[in-house]
């Protein structure tokens, strides 16, 4: 498990841990835990496709759903597709808004009700 944000207490505001063919994302995705997180892979991702499982996800803002599209273009460089799963309910309708339906692939059927 790699813990890669903290709040103002030290408290981890997210964390990802890697397993075969998935990446899952748990915490809160919004700017005041990613504002200094350079979005890139974590060690261990294997391609050509991997699954970001959000199902864990208990906050998501534009920032996060930017933080996202930053991390699926590093994961595109090294030949990495992302396909995202169980994401919180806001993150759809904030595709749409920015015009990112076409851009990340939004697995239909398992979205969370959280966020």
């Amino acid at each position: 498990m790699n813990s890669d944000a903290a709040d103002q207490g030290g408290a981890p505001c997210w964390e990802w841990r890697v397993e075969p063919g998935v990446i899952r994302l748990s915490g809160d995705l919004v700017r005041p835990a990613l504002d200094r997180v350079k979005p890139d892979m974590p060690e261990g991702v294997i391609g050509p496709a991997v699954d970001m499982h959000l199902g864990q996800v208990r906050r998501l803002d534009t920032a996060g759903l930017a933080w996202l599209t930053a991390l699926q273009a590093r994961g595109e460089e090294k030949g990495i597709r992302l396909r995202y799963t169980h994401a919180p309910k806001a993150m759809r309708p904030m595709m749409g808004v920015y015009g990112l339906d076409d851009l990340m692939h939004l697995e239909s059927g398992l979205d969370s009700p959280t966020a």
